[in-house]
């Protein structure tokens, strides 16, 4: 006798079950581990935090209950063992995400679990959703570590030409260039306060002002900051007035905005294209495994169908880097 189909879908139904109970397990102690932290950070972290290769989030891993403790630990080795852990913890730090990087991957296999269920729950094929989810969850959490390392780096090169007025005019008023750094840093406009702010304590450690700088411009990839290095680098030889030539870099910097937003509007309708040519096949795709599943199944089910599918995703990846170079202009 047979098995119905109500047998074959209840097979993989327990281990999704399962898998989803342990990535919101693990979600719901991540979450008690944050709320539980606290207290004041040993002196060696809080001055590792000011480095210019800081894995300060890394310091944090042994905090919070046992078993949290247990797992974050199990978790950094694996990460260190891989060599993995001080790039996370770098680009954690460019984001501006306090979490630690044991912390940042278990959310992401937590992630991948939940999409891995996800999946097998509309296909009913778990081998084939388990590379889905996975590779579907890592890139999200990818994509959202660029995006917010992104957005601050665009938010600190967009606050730079006003931070600048800033200590060209503190200058003219006789301050120094550490005091009108200072004054920078207690307006708190973030990012630029927090990155200056760490400048400043790493020159009380016995690092140059300009390096400190320098490592910033490093960071956040900015080159209108490494300008202002240069120019700083080039009066502290040669003499001359350093406020003038920071008003002069400040006018090159909004010519250069007023040029670049220009650009962005006239490349408006290219990129709106762009989007629209990457977004319709993923839609149309996901439409049809929501409205029938049967006409979709061979394509994840069979070997030309998941040829196909990776053929397409592979495909519609070459073309969006292509039309991505095509609107960039650099200015």
């Amino acid at each position: 006798m047979s098995a119905g189909p109500g047998a074959a879908a209840a097979g993989p139904l327990p281990v999704v079950l399962a898998l989803v109970f342990v990535a919101w397990f693990a979600l719901a102690m991540l979450g008690l581990r944050s709320l539980r932290r606290g207290g004041r950070a040993p002196l060696a972290g809080r001055i590792e935090r000011y480095g210019p290769r800081s894995t300060a989030p890394a310091a944090d891993a042994g905090r919070g209950g046992s078993l949290t403790r247990s797992v974050t630990g199990l978790t950094s080795r694996v990460l260190r063992t891989r060599n993995v852990e001080p790039r996370l913890a770098q680009r954690l730090d460019q984001a501006g995400i306090g979490r630690p990087p044991a912390e940042w991957a278990l959310l992401g296999c937590s992630l991948c679990v939940v999409l891995v269920a996800v999946l097998t729950l509309l296909t009913g094929s778990l081998l084939a959703s388990i590379p889905l989810g996975v590779l579907a969850g890592w890139a999200a959490m990818r994509l959202i570590l660029s995006v917010r390392i992104s957005r601050r780096r665009a938010a600190f090169d967009d606050q730079l030409p006003t931070v600048l007025q800033l200590i060209a005019s503190s200058i003219k008023s006789g301050f120094s260039l550490a005091q009108a750094l200072d004054a920078v840093v207690r307006e708190d406009a973030q990012p630029a306060s927090g990155e200056f702010a760490r400048a400043l304590a790493e020159t009380r450690i016995g690092i140059d002002l300009p390096d400190a700088l320098e490592e910033v411009a490093d960071r956040l990839r900015s080159d209108d900051l490494r300008w202002v290095v240069m120019a700083i680098r080039i009066q502290r030889e040669t003499g001359g007035n350093l406020a003038e030539v920071l008003r002069n870099t400040v006018a090159t910097m909004r010519e250069r905005a007023f040029l670049r937003r220009q650009v962005r509007t006239l490349s408006a309708e290219g990129r709106l294209s762009a989007y629209i040519l990457i977004a319709l096949p993923i839609l149309v795709g996901g439409w049809l495994f929501f409205s029938d599943p049967g006409y979709m199944r061979p394509l994840y089910v069979t070997f030309p169908g998941l040829t196909m599918l990776i053929g397409a995703v592979v495909l519609v990846i070459i073309g969006a880097i292509w039309m991505r170079r095509l609107i960039k202009v650099e200015v």
